[in-house]
């Protein structure tokens, strides 16, 4: 199963544009919304977002992730933006993930920052979740003009089962004028496993299966519409 942080981070910058959307969204005015259908290596998902952005620069956004008759999220982030230089916006604000099947909450607050290029986003628990985690998003075609394709490269950094580590993707997509998308996603992820330890003390043997954070590679390929 995937961590926790790490479907806290696809509902708001994997793959698609619920996927790509990062805390911080492009300084305008307006609303848009999308639903998409993922078909990977790890299961079958079908997620959506909409979003609301005002000129005086605070936005909210709201996406979710089901896994139909395994799993459902939802990630709301509500923040504010700010043009510090020219092509360079800095924000933060809150953001509220919530997993229906196990009925976890997970509260945090961001700060980043959002140039041509580069997208840094730090995330704090609040409560006993305070331990940091990392968002980076490398825009390649920022780097490259002359790609045909949306393209970037994400990684993430957090704790997991109590030890540190950090996973990474690589985006490709591309959006028709109707509004239609096509796009694929190679990624480097960390996943909960299961590990079986055996233990003997005074002649008694005994053993446990325990959770293990384990590392692979996924593959995501996905379409959807953005309204």
């Amino acid at each position: 199963m995937r961590s926790l942080f790490l479907l806290i981070i696809l509902s708001m910058v994997m793959g698609q544009k619920s996927g790509q959307i990062n805390p911080i969204p492009e300084n305008q005015f307006g609303m848009s919304s999308g639903i998409f259908a993922n078909f990977g290596t790890s299961d079958f998902e079908i997620d959506g977002f909409f979003e609301i952005q005002t000129r005086s620069g605070l936005f909210l956004e709201t996406s979710g992730i089901t896994q139909l008759d395994k799993n459902t999220t939802l990630n709301t982030s509500l923040g504010f933006m700010r043009e510090v230089l020219p092509n360079m916006l800095t924000g933060g604000g809150y953001s509220n993930y919530h997993e229906f099947n196990s009925n976890d909450v997970l509260h945090e607050v961001f700060l980043g920052f959002n140039s041509k290029s580069i997208t840094w986003v730090v995330f704090l628990g609040l409560g006993s979740e305070f331990s940091p985690n990392y968002l980076g998003i490398l825009n390649l075609n920022a780097l490259i003009p002359e790609l045909m394709f949306d393209s970037s490269i994400i990684g993430v950094a957090s704790e997991q089962l109590g030890e540190f580590g950090s996973d990474i993707f690589f985006n490709i997509s591309t959006t028709s004028s109707y509004g239609f998308s096509l796009g694929y996603s190679l990624s480097s992820e960390r996943y909960e496993d299961q590990q079986t330890r055996t233990f003997t003390k005074q002649g008694y043997t005994k053993t446990i299966t325990v959770p293990v954070s384990s590392k692979g590679f996924f593959n995501t390929i996905y379409i959807g519409i953005n309204f």
